[in-house]
């Protein structure tokens, strides 16, 4: 399969919802009734890169494993609601203990 970042049409820092709203835009374009393998090719990429675990399976495993895992845990630390503390930092509040 074809890059789905290429696919949809979105830049590879895409967040959620850009992803989404680009994949129904394609939907309308292409329905299945009228365009059958894009449709096809469209929900594939969607599925691909519907949500953060997939997108980073893709981007470690699927494409060409160009990025380092430090860039990937800094792309999902960025994005999670919650706070994340480095090794260092677990360890100082466990001894403080």
């Amino acid at each position: 399969m074809t890059d789905p970042y290429h696919v949809l049409g979105v830049a590879d820092d895409a967040d959620d919802e850009t992803i989404r709203r680009r994949y129904l835009e394609l939907v309308r374009e292409f329905p299945p009734e009228r365009h059958p393998e894009r449709f096809a090719s469209v929900r594939a990429a969607y599925e691909r890169l519907k949500d953060l675990d997939a997108r980073v399976r893709h981007r470690l495993f699927e494409q060409g494993k160009r990025d380092g895992i430090d860039e990937l845990i800094e792309d999902v630390a960025c994005r999670t609601p919650r706070r994340r503390y480095g090794l260092q930092a677990l360890l100082q509040m466990h001894k403080a203990r």
